[in-house]
This record gives structure tokens, sequence and C-alpha cells, in this order.
């Protein structure tokens, strides 16, 4: 029997820093964690932002998220084999980014994918053998502000043509294909609609394990046809997030037997000091009673367009970037149109203007923008 270990969202932060430079992985994983790595066969996360000494981040609405350079030698002594970077903070620094956290991986023996220095520079899989059979690893984002063109760094974006077709050629060449998949809306412990359509697209087209990595918290799984779908995968180490459910995620560790794939989850948890363990109770009951709660989707649905609604991010930022009709402006549009037009449609702030540009272009609020506008007009607010 051959293993693989699957890990979510990794970026040193924190008190757990200096543990990294310093290369203290016991101290940071504790040793049931490293023995999961260090006895599987393959091992892979996601990291979720460079490793760089760059200081000059990219303009976005949102975080900018790196980590120094030096904290490779934690990621090193954790014993994991390749790390997935198709995600939305690993362009926080530009081409300098990408080209530093490569450049480390390559020196220190770290597979990758997902991400490149411009659209022809990305490799979106890593193929491996295990016992003689062939097995794929394939990472893909949503869109978030991590678009490539031929001068641009960027990840592997989902386009479902695109995207099917690779899969589909890929597994022909595999016995095995397993997406990783950068996506969803944070802190919903379900997919959304777009989630599952993509998740059942790839698992058509011969995808057999599929995990969201993005949410930032565990989620629920579902069996579809020949696939494990796993919507949520939580973060593996993200200290510097907020909130209970960020503070918990899987580590999945996929058996490969005569019979197929065997999925195991592992409960792990982030302590106060920044630092991760298995946790002592591997209580996955939540986790397998949100999984019961799909067979009745239509009441998923319900779920996400109210919480899409009631995310601060959305209702107090996204939405309010968009001026609204309001009497003040229909008043000095009827006392002068020309003024109106040249004083007041021209008068957005810079980070409106990128936040309007984030929800139009990005897969994430645009759908979570959708689902908020749905849920208002359902209630009849005004």
């Amino acid at each position: 029997m051959y293993k693989i270990v699957i890990a979510g969202d990794l970026i040193p932060s924190g008190k757990n820093v200096p543990l990294f430079e310093e290369g203290k992985t016991e101290e940071i994983f504790g040793p049931e964690i490293l023995d999961l790595f260090r006895h599987s066969d393959y091992s892979i996360f996601n990291l979720e932002g460079p490793l760089t000494s760059s200081t000059h981040p990219m303009e976005k609405t949102g975080p900018v998220i790196k980590a120094p350079k030096d904290c490779i030698k934690g990621i090193k002594g954790l014993g994991v084999k390749a790390v997935a970077l198709a995600n939305n903070h690993i362009t926080d620094y530009q081409k300098q980014g990408i080209e530093d956290t490569t450049g480390l991986l390559d020196e220190y023996g770290i597979d990758y994918l997902g991400a490149g220095e411009n659209i022809d520079m990305i490799k979106k899989h890593l193929s491996i053998e295990l016992g003689g059979k062939h097995i794929c690893i394939y990472n893909v984002s949503e869109m978030f502000y991590n678009i490539p063109d031929a001068s641009t760094p960027g990840v592997n974006l989902y386009d479902e043509y695109i995207v099917c077709n690779e899969i589909k050629a890929l597994k022909q060449e595999h016995d095995y294909l397993i997406v990783i998949y950068h996506g969803g809306t944070e802190e919903f412990q379900y997919p959304t609609p777009l989630l599952r359509k993509r998740f059942h697209r790839m698992a058509d087209c011969g995808a057999d394990f599929i995990t969201a990595q993005h949410t930032h918290c565990i989620g629920c799984h579902e069996a579809y046809k020949q696939a494990y779908l796993l919507y949520g995968q939580g973060n593996f180490l993200f200290a510097r997030m907020k909130g209970s459910l960020t503070k918990e995620g899987l580590i999945s560790e996929l058996q490969f037997t005569d019979n197929g794939i065997q999925v195991k989850q592992h409960l792990v948890r982030v302590s106060s000091d920044d630092v991760i363990r298995i946790d002592d109770s591997q209580d996955l009951t939540g986790f397998e009673d949100r999984s019961g709660e799909l067979s009745d989707f239509g009441r998923i649905e319900e779920k996400y367009k109210a919480f899409a609604y009631n995310r601060p991010i959305i209702k107090t930022r996204q939405l309010s970037s968009y001026r609204g009709d309001t009497i003040y402006y229909r008043i000095i549009k009827k006392i002068s149109n020309n003024f109106f037009k040249k004083h007041i449609l021209e008068k957005y702030k810079r980070e409106q203007l990128l936040r309007i540009s984030k929800s139009l272009e990005s897969d994430r609020y645009g759908e979570d923008m959708s689902a908020a506008i749905r849920f208002m007009l359902e209630k009849g607010e005004k």
C-alpha cells in the first residue's frame, strides 16, 4: 500500500516565523505530523504566499502576504516533497516574489506546480510513480489578483474548457488523477453552487480526488461517481488568521490499494503559540453531519446567499464600492447632467475602483456578490 499526504494552506507567520527560519520543525509540527509526512511516499501542501525579500507588493485590496526566505528551512525539515502554488497570494510580491520562491524550492529540492513567472512558464501538473501506478497531481486556482500574461507572473486559472480537456488527456496517461483546487468562499463550510459544479465537471473528466483549499475552514465531503470530493480542507498552518474555524484543518492521507483510493482524514489544530499538532479528539462529527446535508443542496444554496450577504467584506466594502442611486445623486443630475458626469461619476477613490475590478474579474467575489444581491432582492431590501 502506498500513501500520499495532502495538507492545506501554509504560510509562516506570527510566532512561528523564527522557528521556520531556524529549521525547528519538531517544535512547529510535533512528532505525529512529522511522522505522517516522513512515512508517506509523497507529500504536498499549498504554499499560501511567496518566500521573498521583495519590498514591492502588488497593488490590490485585502492583505498582501509573504514570509522571509529563510523559512524554507522549516519547510524542508517537514520532509514535504512538493508545494502547490496556484493560489491568490503567491503573486502578492510580483515577479521577484515568484522568482525568489521558485529559486529556493529548486535549491532545496522541493517540487512545485501551479504558478510561474509568466503564462508560458506555469507547470500545471506533476507525475509520480508509486508501485507501478502512475499518479498525476494537477493544481488550479480560481481567478483573483493572479492572472498571468506574457510578461506578468500568475497561476494556472480555472477555465472549464481548458482544465477539463487537460484532465481528460492526463487521465489517459495516468492511473489516478488528483486535483488541488484553490477556491471556495472563505469560512463557509459547504460548497458554493459554482464550486460544486466545477468539482463535478472535473470528476466527470476523470479526476479521482479533488480538494478545495482557500476556504480556511473544514467543510464537507461527497462521493461522486468514482471520485472523492473534499469541499474545504481547512488550513494547515496559517497562524496569522483569527477565528476558531481557521485554527483547524484536515491532512488527507490517500492510500492506494488494489481496490482504488482510500481516504483517511487527520484533524490538526493550531495552538496559541502558532504551532500545529494532531488533534487528540479526532472528532469529525461536524464534518460528517455537514456532508450528509449535501443531499438537500437547495438548502445549502439558501445558506450560501445569506452567508455571502452577511460577510463584512461583501456587505460593507464590495457593495459600497458601487455607488447607488441616492436622492443626492438624482438632485445633482437633475440640476446639471454634465456636472454630474464630470464631478460625480469620476470621483471614485482608487480603492473603490480596485474593489469593483476585483468583483468583476474574480470568480470568488463575483459569485459571492451575486449571491448577496439575490439575498437582498429576495428579502425585499432597498
